[in-house]
């Protein structure tokens, strides 16, 4: 969260100043860019490896 430039200081001002809206809304959309890329790595492991077979 800290590497996008902005997002970090954004949140925890949010977190300071009590915006619990915004805190939600960054969480939520941090967790989805974590879910993507997660499951982009799984689809990627069977090109990558092909030993790995999904059933």
């Amino acid at each position: 969260i800290f590497s996008i430039p902005g997002v970090g200081r954004y949140f925890v001002d949010a977190a300071l100043n009590r915006d619990y809206t915004l805190v939600m809304g960054t969480v939520v959309v941090i967790a989805l860019f974590t879910i993507v890329f997660n499951l982009i790595v799984d689809l990627l492991y069977a090109v990558v490896d092909p030993r790995v077979r999904y059933d």
